[in-house]
């Protein structure tokens, strides 16, 4: 029964507002609608129906509203089916907050009265929670995605949604409807997933595929993306709520009847009213990018993750937010590569083992100019191959030791990569990189770089090496190092794989000469003294130029006589 107020005008225009309401549902029945274009034809007066949704809160035929929710207080909102209808439509959409929805069914009584319906509209009081019985429970869901309850053949009367915000004060987005092949949202693809194609240290690229509407809705079909580090957004509208912050709620200005009711009303909902704060400007990227399905992010912060998320919408809908979210997905960006630096010159020596199949190192050409690259491998091939901004200026498989020219390299940073196929045994590959004029000077090998030790030339205390010189002058340096007592047996030549890694380590450097292969002279031959008797030593030959490359000959490995005969 109708329940009696003190302040009678109050009671009276509610009752006036519950007959205008039903008058006008009636009007907006789907008999008298065949599509949603001949609303104007009809008389119906939308601005009219969503000012009684605000004083009612009983939901108009067709047209998405958005009413204020207070977190954790339970809002009523109505619907009437006066007549049986194919199919009805009840959608929800959460915005700033996650909520709990429920659906409950009344059925229509031939003895119901215009009271009996206004009683039960006055149970909107915010906070009210009546006892439903379970039977009339259609449908609940918690959580923050938008939902459709779809009835099939649903029955006659009263549809009651409890909509319930459980984090902060949200706006929520419901839209009913009789006609869902004219009202309805936007469909997804079979495949509604966001794809990562392409990723790097500041930029990635996602695609998806178009939705099957794109026919129905030509044109007015639209693809929003949004890109933040926090989380994935589950509506549009969330979207737009966190992006640009939630304003205080305020009622249409012709809402109500100017009683003192309802200016109380309308100053209680600003004063209670929490609504979010904006995030951060620029935390969150939005854009509707039209019927593109393709999206590149670029700028983007190196070995950082972003959440990405893509909504498709008809932009003709009268609510904003008349949309379907495509599953998200995860993008973390590349690390920013920190290579060793390769220096004018100066040689670096990458060590393979079975698990290190591939090294790289950087080199900054100042100025538009010739490269040169000296590689020198110990054992089988090395694949050298050179990239910079504008792709591969090199890429060749290397044996031995060679110098590779790189014509007319532009300015910029390049990364030199070295890789050699898995093998059991570590191996060592020596490199070098110059632009410098002066770089020319690279020493030239004669086909037989062995290092060369004599036996009978041999004493207790002395070895004579000797090694093989070219036709071009060039400066060789002799190393030393000497081998404990419990080294193994003695072999006579070496790889050139140990000499760098001695000489850095602190072997002794004999000397250093100039030497010119001629005809008279076709061999440089040096004899070390003070060595000591019965004793292992290795020697290493380098040849070079100028200060920018330096080449070894294969090193020798021997030993002094344990016996130091005295001359006769």
């Amino acid at each position: 029964m109708w329940r009696r107020h003190p302040d009678y005008p109050v009671c009276t225009a509610l009752l006036l507002r519950v007959i205008l309401s039903i008058i006008l549902a009636k009007h907006s029945s789907p008999q008298e609608l065949p599509s949603r274009e001949t609303d104007h034809a009809f008389g119906i007066n939308t601005h009219i129906q969503r000012n009684i949704f605000y004083d009612t809160n009983a939901i108009p035929e067709g047209l998405e509203v958005s009413p204020y929710l207070f977190v954790n207080t339970t809002k009523k909102f109505f619907y009437l089916l006066e007549t049986s209808v194919p199919r009805l439509d009840i959608t929800v959409s959460p915005c700033a907050s996650p909520i709990v929805w429920q659906v409950t069914h009344k059925p229509s009584k031939k003895t119901e009265t215009l009271f009996e319906f206004g009683n039960e509209v006055e149970n909107t009081v915010v906070g009210f929670n009546p006892v439903v019985n379970t039977k009339d429970i259609l449908y609940t869901l918690r959580g923050e995605i938008t939902e459709t309850l779809r009835l099939d053949a649903p029955k006659p009367g009263i549809y009651t949604i409890d909509i319930t915000s459980l984090k902060t004060d949200s706006y929520v987005n419901i839209f009913v409807t009789q006609l869902p092949e004219i009202d309805r949202f936007p469909e997804l693809p079979r495949d509604h997933r966001v794809r990562e194609i392409t990723k790097s240290k500041k930029s990635f690229t996602v695609e998806w595929d178009p939705s099957p509407d794109e026919r129905h809705f030509g044109e007015n079909i639209e693809y929003c993306i949004v890109v933040n580090r926090k989380r994935n957004f589950k509506t549009l509208c969330s979207v737009l709520s966190h992006l640009n912050g939630d304003p205080k709620p305020t009622l249409p200005p012709d809402n109500g009847f100017g009683f003192t009711q309802d200016m109380y009303k309308r100053r209680l909902l600003k004063q209670n009213a929490r609504p979010i704060k904006s995030e951060k400007k620029g935390s969150i990227f939005y854009r509707c990018i039209g019927r593109n399905t393709k999206a590149t992010l670029e700028k983007v912060k190196t070995r950082k993750g972003y959440y990405v998320d893509v909504f498709v919408k008809n932009s003709l809908s009268d609510g904003r937010y008349r949309s379907r979210r495509y599953n998200g997905t995860f993008i973390k960006t590349k690390r920013k590569s920190v290579y060793p630096k390769l220096k004018n010159g100066r040689t670096r020596t990458a060590k393979f083992s079975k698990k290190t199949k591939k090294i790289t190192y950087s080199f900054y050409n100042k100025a538009t100019k010739d490269v040169y690259l000296a590689i020198s491998s110990c054992s089988g091939k090395t694949r050298i191959e050179v990239s910079g901004a504008n792709g591969t200026v090199l890429n060749e498989r290397v044996s031995g030791t060679k110098v590779l020219t790189v014509k007319d390299v532009p300015a910029g940073l390049y990364t030199v990569a070295l890789s050699r196929k898995p093998s059991r045994r570590k191996s060592h590959v020596h490199i070098s990189a110059t632009a410098r004029k002066n770089s020319l000077l690279i020493p030239i090998l004669p086909d037989d770089r062995t290092v060369k030790t004599f036996d009978n030339l041999s004493t207790c205390s002395s070895i004579t090496v000797a090694l093989k010189g070219t036709s071009t002058k060039q400066n060789y340096c002799l190393y030393k190092t000497e081998l404990s007592k419990n080294s193994t047996a003695v072999s006579k030549q070496l790889s050139e794989c140990g000499a760098y890694s001695r000489v850095k380590n602190g072997a002794q450097r004999i000397m250093c000469k100039k030497f010119k292969y001629s005809q008279d002279n076709a061999v440089l031959a040096v004899t070390v003294t003070n060595l000591n008797p019965d004793t292992v030593y290795i020697f290493d030959v380098f040849v070079n130029r100028g200060k920018y490359f330096t080449f070894s000959y294969n090193s020798v490995r021997t030993k002094t006589s344990p016996t130091c005969y005295l001359p006769t």
